[in-house]
């Protein structure tokens, strides 16, 4: 029954990101935010505002908090990815790539989850970081 529930539930959040990148791709930058706004709200309870003013330290404390299960923290994860894509060198691509990283450091350390997908955007967001900002 759990198994069923995760299963359906990842199902869910692949077909959301899909959906999302397909607005990103063929529709307006505005279409994709309002959209992007949409999940955050129904399947976390959060805007996106709200999200990226929180410092490190807050962020680190929501997804340690118990509120969400490892399969919706790796959808977070892969939601703020996608909208942090192109990585631009600005201020909100960096907060948004550091707490990508977050989220991923609480997958592998607490929840012991990776994948090769998470191990290939780490690695993206380091050559980020390495070429625009340290």
């Amino acid at each position: 029954m759990y198994r069923d529930m995760i299963i359906d539930e990842t199902r869910k959040i692949a077909l959301i990101i899909a959906k999302l990148m397909g607005i990103k791709e063929q529709g307006t930058k505005q279409e994709f935010a309002d959209e992007f706004e949409k999940v955050l709200k129904e399947e976390y309870e959060a805007e996106l505002e709200a999200l990226i003013n929180l410092n490190e330290d807050e962020f680190k404390s929501l997804v340690n908090s118990g509120r969400y299960n490892a399969e919706k923290l790796n959808a977070l994860s892969q939601l703020l990815y996608v909208f942090a894509e192109p990585f631009y060198n600005d201020a909100d691509t960096k907060l948004l790539l550091k707490k990508v990283m977050i989220i991923f450091d609480v997958l592998e350390q607490k929840h012991r989850f990776q994948s090769f997908d998470n191990i290939s955007k780490r690695n993206a967001i380091y050559r980020y970081f390495e070429n625009n900002h340290e």
